[in-house]
């Protein structure tokens, strides 16, 4: 199970890369764009286009990033004050009500991406985009996404009658001293990046 949670972790880190690295790319094409059209009279003509379906396949990605992060919200107002095993509990309900939501969605846009493939639907724009090229990338997305909600549900469900301790620090919400430690790692880190650059 641990080498699956992490080849998934890998996986969703490589994806959060390459989607970082596309937001790069249509922020310097965007301002291009914006020059271009004020000194120039040019434009890409379907900047705008690219840029909804590149929104749609990175926020697919960053979800499967953001589960192997821990770094999805929950409302813990009351989770400090009720017991281990309520909370092991509440843990494992979060976990396979998130898989449940993951599933559902790729579920239902493979049928979409399935739909638009075989009807061959393109997008009423410039580009005349067939649809599922878009559609097929965050679709991916969601399948990652998917699969990571899956075998973490599984692996709390297990922890659940095997070691509820465990299960509340690799599936709870990070307490306060956590977060304080991650964002001081990231801001080590950062600085680290920082000196290296000016040596």
């Amino acid at each position: 199970m641990q080498s699956a949670l992490q080849r998934f972790g890998s996986i969703a880190r490589l994806g959060a890369i390459v989607a970082g690295w596309a937001l790069m790319a249509i922020s310097v094409a965007t301002c291009i764009e914006v020059l271009g059209r004020k000194y120039f009279d040019f434009s890409f003509k379907a900047l705008d286009e690219i840029g909804g379906y590149m929104l749609a396949g990175v926020c697919a990605f960053g979800f499967a990033y953001t589960l192997s992060a821990r770094a999805h919200m929950r409302v813990t107002l009351l989770f400090p004050y009720v017991s281990a095993s309520v909370q092991a509990a509440l843990n494992v309900l979060a976990m396979l009500t998130l898989a449940a939501m993951a599933v559902f969605c790729a579920w239902r846009g493979a049928f979409e991406v399935l739909d638009v493939f075989v009807s061959g639907k393109r997008a009423n724009s410039p580009l005349q985009t067939p649809l599922w090229v878009p559609q097929s990338i965050w679709l991916a997305g969601m399948m990652l996404f998917a699969a990571g909600t899956l075998l973490m549900g599984w692996h709390a469900l297990t922890l659940l009658f095997r070691d509820r301790a465990l299960l509340n620090r690799v599936y709870g919400p990070q307490s306060l001293e956590e977060e304080i430690s991650t964002e001081i790692g990231h801001a080590e880190a950062r600085e680290g990046i920082n000196k290296a650059s000016r040596t």
